[in-house]
């Protein structure tokens, strides 16, 4: 019997259904490159040598292919989409390994005062939520380089 780390149960979008995160001018190189979502995405541009394999092929900048990874990074876990990801930045948290270090009690009041000025979404999640993330977080084995 395999006693693995879980796998995370990531939040996954087609990239035309997220040009917020990723602009639609960049989608044609994405797609000719075979990238159509954000797991393809994130597979491709997790490690800094799939980065760059996917920045010559795709003719996009490696700087922009890090950005992505690094907002890809924290939908690795299930129930964080893009608007999440955007209220942990606001709240200082950039990656899964920054999850990993953060205090629920503590994390949480940022992210619901970052959201009173930005308003990233319409629900803020509980402590419960936010340490169930920090939980899963420590199970999933880091990618990104």
């Amino acid at each position: 019997m395999c006693v693995c780390a879980p796998s995370a149960h990531a939040s996954h979008y087609l990239l035309a259904d997220v040009p917020d995160v990723v602009p639609k001018d960049h989608h044609a190189a994405l797609r000719k490159a075979g990238v159509v979502n954000t797991k393809q995405l994130y597979e491709r541009t997790a490690a800094r040598k799939d980065r760059r394999a996917l920045a010559v092929v795709s003719g996009l900048p490696v700087r922009e292919l890090a950005r992505w990874a690094r907002f890809m990074d924290l939908m690795q876990l299930n129930g964080i989409g893009p608007k999440m990801v955007r209220l942990l930045n606001a709240a200082g948290v950039r990656t899964l390994r920054d999850l990993k270090g953060a205090v629920a009690d503590s994390l949480q009041p940022k992210m619901r005062a970052a959201n009173r000025g930005a308003k990233y979404s319409e629900i803020v999640p509980s402590v419960g939520v936010v340490r169930g993330w920090i939980g899963n977080a420590a199970k999933v084995k880091p990618r990104l380089e």
